[in-house]
């Protein structure tokens, strides 16, 4: 590759070069005679003499012609460019800086923490920039910027920079910041550890005039245990009987990991203690009992011990625990008084009765079921509530009428559920139970082949949908579906093919029906989440609806860590309140919804998982991977070299006026030495 020079008009100073050449030539100096009386024995040293003189003289005229000629081509810059492409003034350079503070970047490097290492290679960075240069900073909570800083301004800013639960993706981020500049051409400099699950390099896109430097901070090898995940298999909490919380333990390192302990914390009391053995990379689940003893908010936190990377070691939970299931049974015109003599003697439970018309006054999702007893039709205002209803989580079950009109087969219909068809007056008999439905847990031991079930003197016929979620749980002999379920959304429809009346069946008087319909309240899916993760648009559901004036807020706070904040509030079709977070919080805690001071539900809210996988691009998968995108990215490791020294070079390329003033200054050295030797 050539010689090129940032200044090429200094080389014109190379013609004073023939100043001293000309003088040396001409020799204008004047010899004075000295008489001697006899010459004889100085002729042969006055010849040697006058040859070493003149030898000396050429000698030191080179040095001084080489030594000034290697300052005027060191004033001129001489410089190879990396890119092929000659540097100019770049008066509108626009320079943008991007540091990772993603929490992966709280792991150590061998100069230290890798954000501070980070940052500190982006202050040199800045500092050896030109004072022309128009600098942006990004990081995962700094996306977007329409203005551009100054070198003081961009120290500044990098000061500010802390580490963030946000973990934004590596093409994200390049878009973002070329949205901001969409038509210059640009140079960006990615300051990461470049972590596996947050670096997609395949996704990144071809831009002829954008230019990235890859800066890879290597962290150590280290281990890290992680407190996953956890839930309720049976969501519904209520006080006295023991619940089962399954934890999920993920061990990323090398060595299996045993009898850590885990440590479940309820509002601010210990609860209970466990402990787990983790195999090497891999995950392990484990259940923890205990009882709520009081109808109360309960806010939980479970915790392990694990060092470096700490921010995985807690994970927070909540929720409010009921003393009453409330059941909804929306009637044609008759209440079913066989399920009111059923859940009225059970003090566990409340229903509530009401007829088609009531519907508007109702709000759906603080009920743990909705009965449709004897529905014949079903509008399109009720049909989109049942829908919402589903979709939340809400169990529904259908008790046919002896008319059906069209309207309850399209709202089936459009839930992928069985159609009612004709009427099948044979006398049948459930011969199958699907005891291992989740709707039976715990509830059969054995069934015995020859156990009496209930007889069918009637019953409808049910298409089957085209829905890999149906389930038959009654069945007749020849296969004929008596009870099923279908899932849609979050929520279950359960329907029957018979009415509950003694012209219909002997159900009413079986056994099986009370543990059917007592579970069908309890495998309820419409409760509020037991934890959020934060950096997600969450919606929060509350189990009451709530309308306040326009004086009234909701307020989403926790008074220890001294957050209050006011989520956007949404009160949907089916009457129902919602609370959205956008990005407001950004600690991993437990927090309480409050309307005018009352707490009305509890929230929490965790760090996402996905940054405790600990791995990294090495500098040669990075760079095989970018290889096909573009000439101009490069790998640059923070190792090697300080970034500022990367960095000039990079941007003007390799320049070697160093090296002819170390040239000049030998020159002038050797010359000296010269003088003082005798000729």
């Amino acid at each position: 590759m050539s010689l090129h020079f940032l200044h090429p008009n200094y080389l014109w100073f190379l013609f004073i070069l023939l100043i001293p050449i000309i003088i040396h030539l001409f020799n204008f100096k004047r010899y004075k005679k000295i008489f001697f009386s006899n010459l004889r024995f100085l002729q042969n040293l006055n010849t040697e003499n006058k040859r070493k003189s003149k030898l000396k003289n050429l000698l030191v005229l080179l040095l001084r012609i080489l030594a000034l000629a290697c300052i005027i081509i060191a004033f001129s810059q001489p410089y190879i460019p990396i890119s092929g492409e000659k540097i100019s003034n770049k008066n509108n350079e626009l320079i943008s800086i991007y540091i990772d503070n993603s929490f992966s970047m709280n792991g150590k490097t061998e100069r230290g923490n890798a954000l501070e290492v980070a940052k500190n290679s982006a202050f040199e960075l800045v500092k050896s920039l030109p004072d022309y240069a128009k600098i942006r900073i990004y990081s995962n909570d700094l996306q977007h910027y329409s203005t551009s800083l100054n070198k003081n301004q961009a120290i500044a800013r990098i000061q500010e920079i802390i580490p963030s639960s946000n973990s934004i993706k590596l093409s994200k981020t390049i878009n973002n910041i070329r949205l901001d500049s969409p038509l210059e051409k640009l140079e960006v400099y990615v300051l990461s550890d470049f972590q596996k699950t947050q670096a997609d390099f395949e996704k990144l896109q071809k831009d002829s005039l954008l230019t990235v430097n890859f800066v890879l901070f290597q962290l150590q090898a280290t281990n890290n245990l992680v407190m996953d995940s956890c839930w309720f298999e049976k969501p519904l909490h209520f006080t006295g009987p023991q619940k089962e919380l399954s934890v999920k333990i993920s061990n990323h390192s090398d060595k299996d990991l045993k009898k850590i302990p885990i440590q479940l914390t309820v509002n601010d009391s210990l609860k209970t203690v466990g402990s787990i053995d983790v195999n090497k990379s891999s995950s392990q689940i484990t259940k923890l009992r205990y009882s709520d003893r009081q109808l109360s908010v309960i806010q939980a936190k479970l915790s392990i011990e694990d060092y470096p990377i700490t921010y995985d070691n807690n994970l927070y939970f909540s929720y409010k625990t009921n003393k009453v299931n409330h059941i909804l049974s929306v009637n044609q015109k008759l209440e079913n008084q066989y399920i009111n003599k059923l859940f009225g003697s059970d003090k566990n439970f409340k229903i509530k009765n009401i007829n088609k018309p009531q519907l508007h006054n109702e709000t759906f999702n603080k009920f743990q079921l909705i009965i449709l007893n004897e529905i014949q039709d079903i509008e399109s205002g009720f049909k989109q509530s049942l829908q919402t209803y589903l979709q939340n989580g809400g169990n529904v079950l259908y008790i046919p009428s002896k008319q059906i009109e069209t309207s309850v087969n399209l709202f089936l219909s459009d839930v992928l559920a069985p159609n009612y068809l004709e009427i099948d007056s044979t006398q049948q008999r459930i011969s199958r139970v699907e005891t291992k439905a989740n709707l039976y847990q715990d509830v059969f031991q054995d069934l015995k082949d020859n156990a009496r079930l209930p007889d069918i003197y009637k019953f409808y016929k049910l298409s089957t949908p085209n829905n890999p979620t149906l389930e038959s749980i009654w069945l007749t002999a020849g296969s004929e579906k008596l009870f099923t379920r279908i899932q849609y959304g979050k929520g279950q429809l359960y329907q029957f093919s018979m009415n509950l009346k003694s012209e219909w069946t002997n159900l009413i008087t079986h056994p099986i029906l009370v543990p059917t319909l007592i579970n069908l309240s309890k495998t309820n899916s419409n409760w509020s989440k037991i934890y959020y993760q934060i950096g997600k648009n969450n919606t929060i559901d509350l189990t009451n609806s709530f309308i306040p004036n326009n004086e009234e807020q909701f307020h989403i706070k926790n008074d220890r860590i001294g957050i209050d904040i006011i989520p956007l509030s949404i009160n949907s079709s089916n009457q129902s309140t919602q609370l959205k977070t956008a990005d407001q919080l950004r600690l991993s805690e437990n927090y309480t919804i409050t309307l005018n001071d009352s707490i009305i539900q509890t929230c929490s809210f965790n760090y996402p998982r996905n940054e405790s996988q600990l791995s990294y691009y090495a500098k040669q998968e990075i760079e095989n991977k970018i290889k096909a995108l573009n000439e101009n990215h490069s790998v640059i490791s923070s190792e090697k070299m300080k970034l500022s020294e990367l960095i000039n070079e990079k941007r003007e390329g390799r320049q070697f006026w160093r090296i002819f003033i170390l040239l000049a200054l030998t020159f002038f050295l050797i010359e000296g030495i010269l003088k003082t030797l005798k000729t």
